[in-house]
């Protein structure tokens, strides 16, 4: 049975090993990324029979095969362990399609496969990540409680808590980011803008991780006014996710090159290290979903990460309507990041108006009321508003700040969405029908933070909408504006 290129390209998309199997269990057409973790050739594997490769139970996943063309809807999952071209077999947990195929639409099942070895081993890493960060929190904040009179010691000890949570932010970031694109929820805002800006925003996401390892940078960019037609914050977030990959496998000290240029019309960046390099084999999977390379015992040390920042970069370029594109010289001889981007048109200059230069200067205190049901969460921030002057109440779920609200009177309101009793949504929708809820100026301060999220915050009666953990800049803006009378 020939299967058509159409069917076999959708097969390549997925990112997850899949194959498809006729209702006789002959193999019509695996994807890409199984050939890969087999190690396997598509001719080996096409036209024949699925239980030559089936190491646990051939009957029983034959059986499977067929409940799955026969079902109406997805069948219930089962379990198959898969013979590679060396080494153990591997166990997958196979999620089963029915279809139907080819001029006379035969009966076929399309098997969507997940290593449970696979999954073990990202939650391992996982829990190591997260724990990573918080052993020197720990330890600064322990070292602040003994050294509470030692100025120095304190503000160093500030640092590594800063950098840390960072470092924290940035990996629920790429988490939840890489979950959206997958399931279809990302939302790009895309504007014309100028190459250089994005660069900036990229080089003030990477800077902590580049001048952590005193990597000197050198930015090249050939000729002016290069746009883009692009969400300036994903931009920036691939550019700033090469350049934390260039650092995180190069020596420390060792330059970065970050050159930006037009070439037939797109707009072409290169991001270029002199790091451990790329094997051969490694060139067209460097983008896949936890791959990284794997170099132990070479001397520039361990390498931490999920795997998931070079996945996030191509979803995010293809989504842009680019191409990214990994090359090396090979071992130790560094990598090369190209990414092209469609070129935009300059921005009627008319319309663009430059922003203004924030400024603090303190102001008289506001009567601020803090909800949020993590009381960790709503005392820390309630504590850091009090020592900018502030009056602060602090409450842990939306029928609190109801009450608080009715004696207290707050111009600023803080809600958490998440919070029980009521949510911030309906909490906001009842503060905007009491007496003093139109002169409250109300802040939503949530983990969500897509453009649907904001909308239906505003809709709710939301001024603002900031996503956790917020930058205390962001929050003194709205505070000034407040104080100004805006």
């Amino acid at each position: 049975m020939l299967l058509h290129e159409q069917t076999q390209a959708l097969l390549d998309v997925l990112p997850e090993p899949a194959l498809l199997v006729a209702a006789n269990s002959e193999i019509l057409a695996v994807n890409r990324a199984l050939l890969s973790e087999l190690g396997r050739s598509r001719d080996e594997l096409v036209g024949s029979l699925l239980r030559d490769f089936v190491a646990n139970a051939p009957a029983q996943a034959a059986e499977y095969v067929r409940s799955c063309t026969r079902a109406q809807e997805r069948s219930a999952p089962g379990t198959i362990a898969l013979k590679p071209n060396s080494g153990e077999a591997i166990a997958y947990r196979a999620d089963g399609y029915a279809m139907r195929i080819g001029p006379a639409q035969s009966p076929c099942a399309l098997l969507r496969l997940t290593s449970r070895g696979r999954n073990e081993e990202f939650l391992a890493i996982l829990a190591h990540e997260l724990r990573n960060p918080l052993a020197p929190i720990r330890n600064a904040m322990q070292i602040m409680r003994v050294a509470e009179g030692d100025v120095a010691t304190v503000a160093a000890a500030r640092v590594i808590v800063e950098r840390q949570l960072r470092h924290l932010t940035r990996l629920i970031d790429d988490l939840v980011d890489l979950s959206r694109i997958t399931q279809g929820k990302i939302e790009l805002r895309r504007d014309s803008i100028e190459l250089t800006k994005v660069i900036q925003m990229a080089l003030e996401i990477a800077r902590p991780q580049l001048e952590g390892k005193q990597h000197p940078l050198r930015i090249s960019m050939a000729g002016e006014g290069l746009y883009l037609k692009a969400d300036a914050h994903r931009a920036a977030q691939v550019f700033a996710n090469l350049l934390n990959n260039a650092s995180k496998y190069s020596a420390a000290g060792s330059p970065i090159r970050l050159e930006g240029r037009l070439e037939d019309e797109e707009i072409v960046v290169r991001v270029i290290d002199e790091g451990v390099g790329i094997p051969a084999e490694m060139t067209e999977r460097i983008f896949d979903l936890f791959a990284q390379v794997d170099r132990p015992g070479h001397g520039h040390g361990t390498y931490d990460g999920l795997g998931i920042g070079l996945t996030l970069v191509k979803r995010l370029v293809e989504l842009h309507d680019g191409s990214v594109m990994a090359e090396s010289d090979g071992a130790d001889r560094g990598s090369r990041f190209t990414v092209r981007l469609p070129r935009a048109a300059a921005p009627n200059l008319a319309d663009v108006h430059p922003p203004e230069a924030p400024t603090h200067t303190p102001g008289p205190g506001l009567r601020i009321l803090v909800a949020d049901d993590n009381r960790d969460a709503a005392q820390t921030l309630a504590l850091m508003l009090r020592l900018d002057g502030h009056e602060v109440r602090a409450v842990h779920d939306g029928a609190e700040a109801l009450l608080a609200g009715d004696s207290f009177e707050p111009q600023l309101v803080l809600l958490d969405i998440g919070m029980p009793v009521l949510n911030g949504y309906e909490t906001a929708r009842r503060i905007k029908g009491r007496p003093w809820g139109n002169q409250t100026y109300l802040v939503a301060l949530t983990g969500w933070g897509e453009e649907a999220d904001r909308s239906k915050a505003l809709e709710a009666g939301f001024e603002h909408h900031l996503v956790k953990p917020a930058e205390p800049g962001a929050l003194q803006a709205i505070i000034d504006r407040i104080v100004a009378g805006g």
